[in-house]
């Protein structure tokens, strides 16, 4: 496992543990689903091997993360 997918893990089981004790709408929780997306992204344009500036999409999740606070 490649470190991107390790992060993915972890990222994935920590979303699941905040939603379970925190509820699917918390700051906490959306945080993590935004974050585990960009990371499902970035592992999927790795694979397709697109090329894809990823200053790009690290642009996009920080606005993102801007407006949930």
């Amino acid at each position: 496992m490649d470190n991107l997918e390790y992060k993915i893990e972890m990222i994935r089981r920590e979303l699941l543990k905040t939603a379970e004790e925190r509820g699917m709408s918390s700051k906490e929780t959306v945080k993590l689903s935004v974050e585990l997306d960009h990371l499902l992204n970035l592992h999927a344009y790795d694979q397709n091997g697109s090329g894809v500036d990823t200053c790009i999409l690290e642009s996009t999740i920080q606005l993102k993360n801007k407006k949930l606070g």
